[in-house]
């Protein structure tokens, strides 16, 4: 137990450098944790949670990849992937968070939502801080759920 501790503390030493400071901290919670140093990565299982700031992503399994500096650079999620973040969220059977571009990639089963509006398509690439998101549909066609009555509501 000990030996655990120590690995989750050595892990968040190395992604949050003392010069990022201003920036919202991270928490990661999982049923287990397999930490490589060598690898740079840290693989969670059963039950994950990623919770920074307004935004929440949940998996059976994440795949955190750090960069040589020990930042976080990528997660790779798998397993009834949902994520939310204010009033939109989404789910897929797997995604990436990719943090340089600050996107989520929602892929297979892709689906966005805000409010009742729905989005689906085979992959959803979900700019976090311009809220773009772009549909690609590869098996099935790209499928928009509009409700008029909230786009009435928004113009009054």
């Amino acid at each position: 137990m000990v030996r655990l501790i120590l690995i989750f503390f050595m892990l968040f030493s190395f992604a949050y450098p003392q010069e990022e400071k201003k920036e919202e901290p991270i928490l990661i919670e999982a049923d287990e944790l397999v930490y490589n140093k060598n690898e740079n990565t840290a693989v969670y299982k059963g039950n994950v949670t990623v919770k920074k700031g307004n935004l929440t992503i949940n998996a059976e399994k994440m795949i955190i990849y750090l960069s040589e500096e020990g930042d976080i650079s990528r997660i790779y999620a798998e397993g009834d992937v949902r994520f939310k973040k204010g009033n939109r969220s989404g789910s897929s059977k797997k995604a990436e968070y990719i943090k340089d571009k600050d996107i989520i990639v929602l892929i297979d089963k892709a689906k966005l939502i805000q409010e009742k509006n729905i989005i689906e398509g085979d992959e959803i690439i979900y700019h976090l801080d311009t809220e773009v998101a772009e549909v690609k549909g590869k098996d099935n066609k790209v499928r928009t759920v509009i409700f008029p009555d909230k786009i009435k509501e928004k113009e009054k």
